[in-house]
């Protein structure tokens, strides 16, 4: 059965491997298509942070408000914990922070994406879901519906990705999965630029003089 072509492509999650998985994913497959390109990707709130399945969806219900409170937060190991909805922050704090000196700034990180996740799940344009992680049916029927009372009948899929099991691509950087069994996931469905040509070219001549240059100060083609 031949899979719907998206325009739109969301991370929801558990933790940046989805992130990582799908920029390398569609990163790759730009430097071939006309009509592929970062324009595709969006980046959101859950791309920084582990985001638990109970946190995902009070995200959706509460249309992204009130989730990052100072006073929910809380230390764990030296990190930044939700001890009321259980999301760990690596990359908005530095380690051992003092919340009251990097709160402000970590709340307007965490605002200014939660804005853009918004949007994006939104979107009117045809979008495609992307989790890591396994769900129980009934979960993952909880999850479409949540993101479906959030678009109002616009079409979209939910893709859950689940690795474990399967050894990690580069052993030193375990967190990124499998990379193989990502992109053969991945590869099930079709990602298309809703832009036209004209509005794509001078991007993706930008896009290429920057990987020119980097290859040239490199010293490899």
């Amino acid at each position: 059965m031949r899979q719907p072509t998206f325009h739109r492509v969301v991370g929801l999650g558990e933790n940046c491997r989805a992130k990582h998985n799908i920029e390398r994913k569609w990163t790759e497959y730009r430097r071939t298509s006309l009509r592929a390109t970062t324009d595709c990707l969006t980046r959101t709130v859950f791309d920084w942070q582990a985001t638990p399945y109970p946190a995902l969806l009070e995200y959706l219900r509460r249309d992204f408000r009130g989730m990052f409170e100072l006073e929910d937060l809380g230390m764990l190991d030296g990190r930044v914990v939700n001890k009321r909805y259980g999301t760990l922050h690596r990359h908005d704090f530095p380690d051992s922070p003092d919340l009251a000196v990097h709160y402000a700034a970590a709340r307007s990180r965490h605002d200014h994406l939660c804005n853009k996740t918004r949007s994006a799940v939104t979107d009117r344009l045809p979008t495609l879901f992307i989790r890591y992680g396994a769900l129980a049916p009934g979960e993952e029927r909880v999850l479409h519906d949540a993101i479906a009372a959030l678009r109002h009948g616009r079409p979209f899929a939910l893709a859950l990705i689940d690795d474990d099991g399967h050894p990690p691509s580069d052993p030193a950087e375990p967190w990124q999965g499998n990379h193989d069994y990502w992109h053969a996931a991945l590869s099930r469905y079709s990602m298309r630029s809703d832009a036209s040509l004209g509005t794509l070219l001078p991007k993706i001549a930008r896009e290429q003089a920057r990987r020119i240059a980097g290859h040239i100060r490199h010293l490899r083609f």
